[in-house]
């Protein structure tokens, strides 16, 4: 007799995650993707704001500086959820440099002023 189990969708999410490595997961159609293939995520990094060029995606997996997974092994996979944080603290991080950078102008133009 078999059993039936119904699980939502994050506790599905979670089940893959721990057995990704070892099976191969047919990717949903759906327009709502809960990730991203290597190159749909870098579509998807340009369109959220943050320009970076598919060598830069490459490295920053590389460097592991990105969150991604691994499925089979090889394919490497952007998980939406952890792709959106991490755009959103690049973002942020983004701001904060071109405020650093506005700030210092400001400062060096105020010395030259005052001389």
């Amino acid at each position: 007799m078999q059993s039936l189990i119904l699980v939502d969708k994050n506790d599905l999410r979670d089940l893959l995650k721990e057995m990704i490595p070892t099976v191969n997961v047919i990717e949903p159609t759906d327009e709502q993707k809960d990730f991203f293939s290597l190159d749909e995520g870098l579509s998807y990094i340009n369109e959220m704001g943050l320009k970076i060029s598919k060598s830069t995606l490459y490295k920053k997996t590389a460097d592991k500086e990105i969150p991604f997974q691994r499925w089979g092994g090889k394919k490497i996979v952007f998980l939406r959820d952890e792709l959106d944080q991490w755009i959103s603290e690049q973002l942020s991080g983004n701001r904060e440099r071109i405020n650093e950078v506005t700030n210092h102008v400001a400062e060096v133009a105020r010395k030259k002023e005052r001389a």
